[in-house]
């Protein structure tokens, strides 16, 4: 029987994965599910409050992603960012959540939830896009 061929990494990596980056993402992964649980926390006791919570988060997380993205934050390295991006925007936002309180919400609810989450994410992605693609530009100009 032959044997699978070895993949060797290149020095600083395991198993293909640069070392460095997916510990800057478990690290990311980490802030980002304790800002994810102090949003669920603050809102405890409130109406509604997980759904807010939750879009919220998802709100917020995808004006940063898209500020981080097209700003590129040139300055850190490409274990920052994927710390930054993957690792924090990726555990904040959660697609689990809105698809949980969905299914667990009427009909009106979850169509008007559903449609207020993507709406307003969807702004405010353009809005961080935007906005950083704004920052880039004058600290090029500015350069």
């Amino acid at each position: 029987m032959p044997r699978a061929k070895s993949r060797q990494g290149s020095p600083g990596s395991l198993s293909g994965v640069k070392l460095r980056e997916g510990l800057a993402v478990a690290l990311g992964g980490a802030l980002g599910t304790l800002a994810r649980v102090g949003a669920d926390e603050a809102l405890v006791g409130i109406t509604y409050g997980a759904h807010l919570a939750t879009l919220t988060v998802n709100v917020l997380g995808a004006f940063g992603l898209a500020f981080v993205v097209a700003h590129g934050v040139p300055r850190l390295s490409p274990a920052l960012r994927a710390g930054i991006s993957v690792g924090f925007f990726g555990s904040y936002t959660t697609f689990s959540a809105i698809s949980l309180l969905v299914i667990t919400s009427n009909t009106v609810e979850a169509i008007g939830y559903l449609a207020l989450t993507f709406g307003l994410g969807i702004a405010a992605a353009v809005l961080g896009w935007k906005w950083g693609a704004r920052v880039r530009t004058q600290a090029v100009v500015g350069a």
